[in-house]
């Protein structure tokens, strides 16, 4: 296995602990996970773009946990993860409580490897109903 493979290992495995831990209503996971400078892009399924900042994000994955009992959901499909030197990207598509029931949501994670971790620095969600 190459460096580059080791690495996209790496960064996919940040995302599937993250979602682990947030499921498991763990959500101090967030703040070692996200990038101080991190934003996130959501477009609803009325195409409504929504941006967040680390702050709002948390907070927002923090009261949907509350509303869930703690539950989110696990269920991930990755489609595709690639490394250039120390930035990442992660596509995949996810259906859980944040976005609400018959929801599943594609995501465009950008990481950053910096403080010898790998750190979310940008999330586009759209959302669409399940098929």
């Amino acid at each position: 296995m190459s460096r580059t493979d080791d690495q996209a290992t790496a960064a996919k495995a940040v995302i599937e602990r993250l979602i682990e831990n947030v499921s498991s209503n763990t959500a101090s996971i967030l703040d070692d996970t996200y990038h101080d400078d991190m934003t996130v892009i959501m477009l609803s399924p009325e195409d409504e773009a929504i941006v967040l900042d680390k702050k709002q994000m948390t907070e927002t994955v923090t009261k949907t946990l509350e509303q869930n009992n703690g539950a989110i959901g696990t269920w991930a499909r990755f489609h595709h993860v690639s490394v250039n030197g120390d930035t990442a990207h992660v596509l995949l598509s996810r259906r859980n409580e944040l976005t609400g029931p018959n929801q599943q949501i594609t995501l465009g994670i950008d990481l950053v490897n910096q403080d010898n971790r790998w750190q979310i620095t940008r999330e586009v969600i759209v959302t669409r109903p399940v098929s």
